[in-house]
């Protein structure tokens, strides 16, 4: 688990659902060539039913991080239950594409391009530029 700040999207509507900056220039990443995007994708659950779920983070946060796929630039899919009684809390993007193999949950992928950085790990010391 991870602590993370939304700052900016590339789309009016989401922008305002979130409470952010509207950037349009961001979805300009979504249009890059394949297998060279600086785009990650991240699951955000069209109810709000639970948090998103980051298909990578930091590791650790900070600048000794490993992961070298981590990006702040996420690719919006959306998440819709199919049955509601069957909703639970996913952890990961292994679970949230279970379930769609499972035909638990329908994936929007859009062109929807949020920044959005991992700024701690939960319990963990933040990035020194959070202030």
């Amino acid at each position: 688990m991870v602590e993370y700040i939304t700052t900016d999207a590339s789309d009016r509507a989401m922008a305002g659902m979130m409470g952010v900056n509207f950037a349009p220039r961001l979805a300009r990443a979504a249009t890059q060539v394949p297998g060279a995007s600086v785009l990650e994708r991240v699951y955000k659950f069209e109810d709000e039913s639970q948090i998103s779920v980051f298909q990578s983070s930091p590791s650790p946060v900070g600048p000794d991080s490993a992961d070298k796929a981590y990006s702040p630039l996420w690719r919006v899919v959306l998440v819709r239950w199919l049955d509601s009684s069957k909703a639970r809390e996913l952890k990961s993007e292994e679970q949230v594409l279970a379930a769609e193999e499972a035909n638990e949950v329908k994936l929007e992928i859009t062109d929807i391009v949020i920044n959005c950085p991992v700024t701690r790990e939960v319990g963990g010391a933040g990035i020194r530029g959070v202030r």
